[in-house]
């Protein structure tokens, strides 16, 4: 005679896997969904790429994000109030801005036939960073000067993202 508890711990087992393996299928297709780059019938619809247009924004970006990465964690070293977790965020967003901006530039001068789609992986990287940034970025953190640099920062990054975008078309 089977006890009641090894069904309940067969049927447990048993719906554990299947809880499991719909979770794997979920996010594997949200991997394939989101991994999609544009075909070459959708090319026609992007904005034209300039490539060297885009490896120049991305040296811009990784000099305008050293700055101020080095402006704002002096700013908040020096605040005279105690730093959130928010401001030291937008610290590591910059720093992480500054490591990324170059590899664009770098997939499009590595492979020049194919720069859109070749810097593409890149670009989503240092977007992310970009969008985290923008989450983060208190104003009244910083000094004016600072400010003005992370706003033209954003501004570089958001020309390079208009290259990506799928709905900017042509300007």
């Amino acid at each position: 005679m089977k006890n009641r508890s090894d069904t309940q711990a067969s049927a447990n087992g048993r719906f554990s896997r299947l809880s499991l393996s719909l979770w794997a299928l979920l996010i594997a297709g949200a991997v394939f969904a989101g991994c999609r780059t544009a075909g070459p019938e959708q090319q026609a619809a992007l904005r034209p790429f300039d490539a060297q247009k885009v490896v120049s924004l991305s040296h811009e970006a990784y000099k305008v994000a050293w700055d101020a990465t080095f402006w704002a964690r002096r700013d908040l070293r020096i605040a005279p109030f105690h730093p959130s977790a928010l401001d030291w965020d937008t610290v590591d967003f910059l720093d992480e801005i500054t490591r990324k901006a170059p590899w664009v530039a770098r997939d499009i001068e590595n492979h020049p036939a194919t720069p859109r789609v070749s810097s593409k992986r890149s670009c989503d990287f240092l977007l992310y960073d970009a969008m985290m940034l923008k989450k983060r970025f208190q104003p009244t953190s910083f000094r004016s000067a600072t400010n003005i640099k992370i706003e033209h920062l954003l501004r570089i990054l958001d020309e390079i993202a208009s290259y990506y975008d799928e709905g900017a078309g042509t300007k």
